[in-house]
């Protein structure tokens, strides 16, 4: 095997190897979205950030900053 060869040998690989890996993350995603409508709610995972409501005024205390 030459050098030349071994070069285009490891270029495919890579090739290859990025592929595979672009078109195993596609089959993962669709394969969640397709099963995720029969989990039920609590085995979903919550959709972005959820945060506390402020605190209304009248309920701090009177010596805690605004």
């Amino acid at each position: 095997m030459t050098f030349l060869e071994l070069v285009q040998l490891i270029g495919l690989t890579c090739v290859v190897s990025v592929l595979l890996t672009l078109f195993s993350q596609r089959i993962r995603l669709l394969f969640n979205a397709h099963f995720e409508q029969y989990l039920a709610p609590r085995y979903l995972k919550s959709r972005g950030v959820r945060r506390r409501a402020p605190a209304s005024p009248s309920t701090r205390a009177p010596d805690e900053p605004v």
